[in-house]
């Protein structure tokens, strides 16, 4: 089983749109996480909710919501949670949106440990495209008030 999503044992967390949730709308990272509940990487539980809309981060990079942003905006259910989460999401940008939900969960939990994955990850720079299918393991760093994924 790969060591970034662990094992049944950990706790897989969908990630929230970046608009406010309408009754039977599609929520992608819930789908992907259920997908991954199935094939025994762990158990979902939605924990986090948007309280407020934050802006979509494909927009213009310059406009793109800060980890605080999401911050902010999201809540967090207070519910026992084991000590290993591993957020979900379909697309990870720079990462300001997995940031900003880790951040809430550890304000109130700052004993778990919290893994990130995502199904797509973009590439700005065409010269560091190897492949649709390019597997990898990285970091979500926050520098001078801004995130930064590496790869």
């Amino acid at each position: 089983m790969p060591e970034f999503l662990g094992n049944s044992d950990r706790v897989l967390v969908p990630i929230p749109r970046s608009s406010l949730l309408q009754k039977g709308a599609l929520w992608p990272a819930l789908e992907i996480a259920e997908a991954l509940q199935r094939e025994g990487f762990g158990r979902v539980m939605s924990c986090l909710a948007r309280q407020s809309p934050v802006t979509k981060a494909a927009t213009s990079p310059g406009q793109r919501p800060k980890a605080k942003d999401h911050f902010d905006s999201l809540s967090f259910d207070r519910f026992e949670l084991p000590t290993k989460v591993t957020l979900v999401d379909d697309v990870v940008t720079r990462g300001a949106q997995l940031l900003g939900a880790a951040w809430r969960i550890w304000s109130d939990r700052p004993d778990v440990e919290i893994r990130g994955f995502a199904v797509i990850r973009t590439i700005s720079a065409p010269e560091r495209f190897e492949s649709i299918l390019a597997p990898c393991t990285g970091k979500v760093e926050w520098r001078h008030e801004e995130c930064f994924r590496e790869p």
